[in-house]
């Protein structure tokens, strides 16, 4: 299964048509961390804290904007981000590639998401501070909740449904794009 999502990567070649293109003082980066069991391919995101950041309270993937001493590396933003946020080992993820730019709609930030394979189950261990849960599920059975979920909540499509909170923005964005990428292998 891993050298087949690799392929598909190996093949993949962003678009960062429709992207705005900003200096790095807008830009951020996360990692998608997708996990593998039985042939199955997993999916695993957070719900940030209530009480910081521009996305309170929203389902999303581990990630942020981009530090000085990231020296410019979005790759290494994502990673630092995750190992910031849920503790995951930068060492225990395998980057499978790097998805299309996309832009947040209110903020406008230009972010870069990492495709990373990371082992399960896994000892996440979430910064308090910035994250109030981390989720885990199937990426199909994701994928599968956009019809009830876009009809349940009053927001722009596409929208998906994890442990009853609505994922949409940017994050649902981000896991259409990739559904694209992995559709073989789904």
């Amino acid at each position: 299964m891993l050298e087949k999502i690799q392929n598909l990567f190996s093949n993949y070649r962003p678009d960062s048509a429709g992207t705005k293109s900003l200096s790095l003082q807008y830009r951020a980066a996360v990692l998608v961390p997708l996990y593998v069991v039985d042939e199955e391919m997993g999916i695993v995101l957070i719900r940030r804290s209530d009480e910081i950041g521009l996305h309170r309270g929203q389902m999303g993937f581990p990630g942020g904007m981009v530090d000085p001493g990231d020296n410019g590396d979005l790759r290494g933003t994502a990673l630092r981000e995750a190992e910031e946020e849920l503790r995951i080992d930068p060492a225990h993820v395998r980057i499978m590639g790097k998805m299309s730019d996309r832009n947040t709609v209110v903020s406008g930030i230009l972010v870069t998401p990492f495709v990373g394979i990371i082992p399960f189950p896994y000892n996440f261990t979430p910064d308090p501070g910035e994250i109030q849960g981390v989720h885990t599920t199937g990426l199909n059975a994701l994928i599968r909740t956009s019809k009830k979920a876009e009809g349940a909540f009053d927001l722009p499509p596409p929208v998906y449904l994890l442990d009853g909170q609505p994922v949409w923005g940017l994050t649902a964005r981000i896991i259409t794009d990739l559904a694209g990428v992995l559709r073989p292998v789904l």
